[in-house]
């Protein structure tokens, strides 16, 4: 689709991996402007969630007395509206951000590092917004923000709380990157209790074991800088877990990117004007030759050139003069020769009537109409298959190699519906003149999708070019079905 692919982000370095085996990118890390001064401290484990955020809310108790600002991130807007209950029962004034008001949150945001300020939020919270210690300086008398921006360089600059660890690592240094921006002083720390979903997935209980070992109570935590790695490294684990679900999804969308490159070209065939009468006489010749084979595949007489005979007329009226008892002295090469030769007449003489300019739109119309419709299927049904096709690991097959083999196979089914449906269809319609808008619309109401029904298309009336359809007639839509039990009715 684009011709170049590029991007630009602080915490691509932990995804390098999945961009250069998914999308081909390589990742360079660029020096910051001024150097990284932020002081990231070892995790606090506790043993369960309500010690944890007690501590949490000890420790901005303290910094507020300091009157340093204090950024805390939570995981859910759950957990974030129930830290702030926990802050208003101390006291302690804050701001609390749920992504519920964006405009207003934008400004809250930007004034996290004034003095004494606390602010709690989930952690897409002022992703992208640089928080300026002492505050955004715009409206405000430089002197007083230059004062106030010196004594919050002064306590240590923002300090960031984060209140649960994340499945990835980028989300973690996303929050820990609120502070220490530009050169600034600042500060981070993790809380983590053993009922979290990363711990209690990798080693809580052998970390509980060892605390209740040493006697440590709730109100202790584990701080050291091994239990810090061996969470990352669970991390890492789920990192890689996300990233094989996202590759072989990346793999699953290559089969229908592969299928919708093929359909989108045709569309913009069709779309840019060009002329594609010969593409269906070439599917009107296909389509009889399939018929054909179905019936000269051993010895046949004039009953099943009748039979031949019935199916052939759904696609265009055989003129008079070609019948049963003249297909079946003839070989089926003949047969299929005399049979193209016949349709290519007719089509001929439709295009004579309607005139080349009508036709070229009537073509085109017709064939934008029932590939949108049946390509519109077939996705569904894509997608169905791949919501059921893992159960084939049970017979021991590859899921992947599975779906792309089936894959191929409906693909294969689409294009000969398409094929089938046009040719059934180009012979049976017409264009008719909107007297409100002055614009040619394809005279039809019906068309088949080949699985055995017909999809309703408006504005559209269907009729036989040139002669009157009787009730037992084959419907001229193409359906196969008798014209009163389709369009008839």
């Amino acid at each position: 689709m684009y011709e170049k692919l590029a991007g630009m982000t602080g915490t691509a370095a932990t995804e390098a991996e999945e961009f250069h085996k998914i999308y081909k990118l390589e990742v360079v890390v660029i020096p910051t402007n001024l150097p990284m001064i932020r002081q990231d401290f070892p995790d606090l484990v506790y043993k369960d969630e309500d010690a944890k955020f007690k501590a949490v809310v000890r420790e901005v108790e303290r910094l507020y007395r300091e009157r340093r600002p204090v950024l805390i991130g939570t995981v859910s807007i759950e957990k974030s509206e129930d830290l702030s209950n926990r802050l208003k029962r101390r006291g302690i004034p804050h701001q609390a951000l749920n992504a519920k008001n964006h405009e207003k949150e934008a400004a809250i945001i930007a004034q996290a590092g004034r003095l004494g300020a606390v602010t709690v939020a989930t952690n897409m919270a002022g992703r992208g917004v640089d928080i300026i210690l002492g505050g955004n300086p715009a409206g405000r008398d430089p002197e007083d923000w230059q004062r106030e921006h010196d004594e919050v360089i002064r306590l240590g600059g923002l300090h960031i709380i984060g209140t649960e660890r994340h499945e990835a690592r980028r989300i973690d240094n996303q929050l820990r990157g609120r502070a220490g921006r530009q050169g600034d002083p600042g500060s981070s720390r993790f809380y983590v209790s053993l009922e979290d979903d990363i711990m209690r997935r990798f080693g809580g209980e052998r970390i509980r074991g060892l605390m209740n070992w040493a006697g440590m109570d709730e109100d202790t935590p584990i701080e050291n800088r091994f239990v810090s790695r061996a969470i990352e490294s669970a991390q890492v684990k789920v990192e890689g877990f996300n990233f094989d679900i996202r590759k072989h999804l990346v793999e699953y969308d290559d089969v229908i990117n592969t299928q919708r490159t093929i359909i989108y070209g045709e569309r913009r065939k069709i779309l840019s004007g060009a002329d594609i009468k010969a593409n269906i006489l070439s599917m009107v010749a296909e389509e009889i030759a399939a018929v054909v084979d179905r019936y000269t595949g051993g010895d046949y007489g004039e009953e099943e050139m009748q039979a031949l005979l019935n199916e052939v007329k759904a696609i265009f009226p055989v003129p008079p003069g070609v019948n049963a008892r003249l297909l079946a002295g003839m070989k089926p090469a003949e047969v299929q020769r005399r049979l193209t030769e016949a349709a290519e007449a007719v089509y001929e003489q439709k295009e004579k009537e309607l005139g080349p300019e009508n036709m070229r739109m009537l073509e085109r119309l017709l064939m934008l109409r029932v590939i949108d419709s049946l390509w519109v299927e077939h996705l569904t049904e894509m997608e169905y298959m791949r919501q059921g096709v893992g159960l084939q690991a049970v017979a021991q097959q590859d899921p992947l190699v599975v779906y792309k083999r089936q894959g191929a196979a409906m693909f294969q089914e689409l294009m000969d519906t398409i094929r089938s449906t046009v040719t059934r269809s180009i012979f049976n319609v017409s264009i008719r003149r909107q007297r409100a808008e002055h614009q040619p619309a394809v005279d039809m109401s019906k068309v088949t999708t080949g699985h055995g029904q017909s999809r309703p298309q408006a504005p559209a009336r269907v009729r036989a070019a040139g002669r009157k359809v009787g009730r037992n007639d084959p419907c001229p839509c193409g359906s196969g079905k008798k014209y009163k039990y389709c369009c008839g009715r």
